[in-house]
């Protein structure tokens, strides 16, 4: 299971109520206190699951090395007392854009803190939003609430039955470093013939976000060249 969202979200708590002990550090800071990925192995309900708490950034690491052979699970993070941000918008595309079209297969929202959503269902609160309900659809419409208690075992239970039943439906695969190796690919191909289009009229109309985003790509890609570190 790989847990990825923004800082601040409750990623480490969620990896403790899932593990039921305390192995991830958390605290209460307006910085991370996951400074890179940590990994964790316990036995929930007579299996062992293994859990990676990622960074605010740089995830690719993690899911492509930490997690080897690959994960059945990407639960994206989202707190309900936070607001919802531009880029929780656009998570599940950056999932996608990143490791592959198949990767939202794999990928269920788990919102943290529903406890204090004052009387209030889930189910009513992503109803509210226009973005939720979107995130939603382009999951499958996979989600599931942590009231971050880790003596609340059943939200946990319910937690593996979804990822049990996602593992069925992906017909018992998890995904793989060739669907992540694919993903990259194509976005190489794609920042080349961004390069290389000429500065007409129409290259204003290009994605300026996914532009920057192909030239950080690309640019972490030959730094991590240089160092000789797996990318």
């Amino acid at each position: 299971i790989i847990l990825v969202g923004k800082t601040g979200v409750g990623k480490s708590t969620a990896g403790n109520v899932i593990l039921g002990k305390e192995v991830f550090k958390r605290e209460v800071s307006p910085k991370s206190v996951t400074s890179e990925c940590k990994k964790a192995v316990g036995v929930v309900e007579s299996r062992e699951i293994t859990v990676v708490d990622t960074p605010g950034k740089d995830i690719e690491e993690c899911i492509v090395v930490q997690s080897v052979p690959g994960p059945h699970a990407i639960l994206l993070v989202l707190n309900v007392n936070a607001r919802f941000t531009e880029e929780e918008k656009a998570a599940v595309k950056w999932i996608e854009d990143n490791f592959g079209p198949d990767s939202s297969l794999y990928t269920i929202l788990l919102f943290t803190h529903t406890n204090q959503l004052e009387g209030k269902s889930l189910d009513q609160y992503i109803s509210e939003s226009k973005d939720l309900q979107r995130l939603k659809q382009q999951c499958g419409g996979r989600y599931h609430g942590f009231n971050n208690q880790l003596k609340d075992r059943s939200q946990v239970s319910e937690l593996l039955q979804k990822i049990e039943k996602m593992v069925q439906e992906n017909g018992g695969q998890h995904y793989t470093n060739e669907m992540y190796e694919e993903a990259q690919r194509r976005l190489e191909e794609e920042r080349k013939r961004v390069e290389e289009e000429p500065l007409t009229g129409n290259y204003e109309l290009l994605d300026t976000q996914k532009y920057e985003q192909l030239l950080i790509l690309f640019r972490l890609k030959q730094l991590k060249n240089r160092l000789n570190v797996f990318y």
